[in-house]
């Protein structure tokens, strides 16, 4: 049995939401990839300390490009997050606008 809001907000903090549980699946993809690539290109970049000179250069290379792509991928996911965001707080205030007309 769940606690929240039908909202999707946590219990005790009304209007607040959720990103996780209410975001897009877009949203959530874009989110996990970016922490995946960025995850990916740590461990690129760490293993180059452990190779040879030549490896060393490429896995290094290769470990930033994944860097600079999972930032870009979560920043994204950051503006996928937003639009909804905005979305939603356009509908709320459509729906408030609404009640008091019909009042």
């Amino acid at each position: 049995m769940s606690t929240a809001p039908e909202s999707g907000g946590r219990p005790g903090h009304r209007g607040q939401m959720d990103p996780w549980t209410t975001g897009t699946p877009a949203y959530r993809v874009t989110l996990v990839g970016g922490m995946g690539l960025t995850f990916a290109g740590i461990l690129a970049v760490l293993a180059a300390a452990f190779v040879g000179a030549e490896a060393a250069s490429t896995l290094r290379t290769v470990g930033l490009y994944l860097i600079v792509a999972g930032l870009l991928t979560h920043v994204v996911s950051i503006g996928l997050r937003k639009r909804q965001a905005a979305q939603i707080i356009r509908a709320r205030r459509d729906s408030a606008s609404n009640d008091t007309d019909e009042r």
